[in-house]
């Protein structure tokens, strides 16, 4: 006998409901988007619950606002009435409601809505048993979420270690600890997973943190933090932990910075290499977003962050330490002669037609005599002397260098006339009226200088200097 086809099975049986639900939870390892799992789900469960219109609302993991999804129900009114389940109400009189939540979070809500018979209006009955199917398929949600989550959450990690790998990169070519300063401010949100960043490097003279650099959708506020004003500054100078700053707790002075940018709560870390302190890198976010993980998670990218952050900092203000050494005189602080050439040949190259570069030339008249009478130690002290007059001296454009022993030299860029070089000339010479006071006496020095003055374009440094130097030994 031929064999006869079994009859299919009625949608609303327990063994069709659990035939879909089977179904539907072999569907979780498909790995389809969220959005489209959920919409699959809900179909599933509609047909588990024909009489009912589904709804399901629910807030996903780093999402903004509500995601909903519904059959059987006017698309006109799914927005209002998502809003609605979400809230913790009932969406229509005689619904069905389970929460979608899982073990690490409420995620929102499913509701089965009863239909209405579209002959007499009738609201019909939802089955026996019909709160755990919709109990189950709102564990499948849940399911679904967490499983989205974790993909978001693993893509945010490799996004982070590769925003920390970045900075790394960056780190290493930054000249100096501004560029460093700059260069990690903007990796620092995307690294820690904050809304904004702040770089601050410590003055030690000053006795202050100086914002130097931020990161995120504002500028920072140009602020100087001094020690006496800020406790939390002095606890991390003296024992170099991190801080976690809240609104409500901190001193008046950082209270005020976190205010003026509508911040909440935000952590320091200090930047600390070889012992020394070298400033505080920040992360912050404004009211109402302070993230579950602050202590925990957000502190230890911070951490790992600002650890090369300090790394670099250290490097940067060595070569900028080196750079120095190189350029300057190691005695009086002046340009050296390297340094000078490098100055008075840009001079010479910004010109214009119709302006003029001057440069004088000064020697200190009797500085052997005065080295053999006083000691090297006073010729010393007189050089550094000369040095702190002639700078008050110059204007801030000028230059003056040490070119070697007792000689000086000024360059003067810019100049409109060759006249105005006798004004400058004039403060010079004025540098030595009064006398200078070595081991507390005073002793009169006098100079001789040379002028030097070109005039136009297409100057040359050797020929002007060597023209001053000519000039003053004339």
């Amino acid at each position: 006998m031929p064999a006869t086809e079994a009859p299919p099975a009625d949608p609303g049986s327990t063994a069709a409901r659990l035939t879909a639900l089977e179904a539907a939870a072999a569907g979780l390892a498909s790995g389809a988007p969220v959005s489209e799992a959920l919409e699959d789900l809900l179909a599933r469960a509609s047909e588990a619950l024909p009489q009912a219109g589904l709804l399901l609302a629910v807030t996903p993991s780093g999402g903004d606002g509500v995601l909903s999804r519904a059959i059987g129900l006017a698309p006109s009114d799914v927005s209002a009435l998502a809003a609605v389940l979400v809230a913790g109400s009932t969406p229509a009189p005689g619904a069905l409601v389970v929460d979608v939540v899982s073990g690490r979070r409420w995620h929102g809500r499913l509701a089965a809505l009863p239909s209405a018979d579209a002959a007499d209006g009738a609201v019909a009955h939802l089955p026996a048993g019909a709160a755990a199917v919709l109990a189950a398929y709102a564990g499948l949600a849940a399911a679904v979420l967490e499983r989205g989550a974790a993909g978001d959450e693993a893509r945010r990690e490799a996004a982070r270690a590769a925003a920390l790998s970045s900075l790394g990169a960056a780190l290493a070519a930054a000249a100096d600890a501004t560029a460093v300063c700059t260069q990690a401010a903007a990796a620092l949100p995307a690294v820690v997973g904050c809304d904004r960043s702040v770089l601050l490097l410590w003055e030690t003279g000053a006795g202050r943190l100086r914002v130097v650099a931020g990161g995120g959708p504002t500028d920072p506020l140009p602020v100087e933090l001094y020690a006496e004003e800020t406790p939390e500054l002095v606890a991390m100078l003296t024992d170099r932990t991190p801080r976690v700053l809240r609104w409500e707790s901190c001193s008046p002075a950082v209270r005020d910075l976190l205010g003026a940018g509508g911040i909440t709560d935000a952590l320091a870390v200090p930047l600390v290499s070889g012992g020394v302190f070298l400033g505080v890198a920040t992360a912050s976010w404004p009211a109402g977003a302070t993230p579950a993980g602050l202590e925990t998670e957000h502190l230890d990218r911070l951490r790992a962050a600002a650890d090369q952050v300090a790394v670099a900092l250290d490097r940067a203000r060595l070569a900028e330490t080196l750079r120095h050494q190189a350029t300057h005189d190691p005695l009086t602080g002046l340009p050296n002669r390297d340094l000078l050439r490098q100055r008075l040949e840009a001079a010479l190259t910004a010109v214009r037609h119709d302006q003029h570069v001057g440069v004088l030339c000064c020697d200190l008249d009797g500085f052997a005599a005065l080295n053999a009478e006083h000691g090297a130690p006073a010729g010393d002290e007189l050089l550094r002397q000369v040095a702190a007059r002639l700078r008050a001296a110059i204007r801030p454009a000028d230059t003056v260098a040490r070119l070697g022993a007792d000689e000086f030299v000024v360059v003067l860029p810019g100049l409109n006339t060759p006249g105005d070089v006798e004004a400058v000339l004039g403060r010079v010479r004025a540098c030595f009226t009064e006398p200078f006071r070595l081991a507390r006496r005073p002793v009169q020095v006098a100079t001789t200088v040379g002028v030097a003055v070109h005039s136009g374009e297409w100057g040359v440094a050797d020929d002007l200097l060597g023209a001053a130097l000519a000039d003053r030994r004339a």
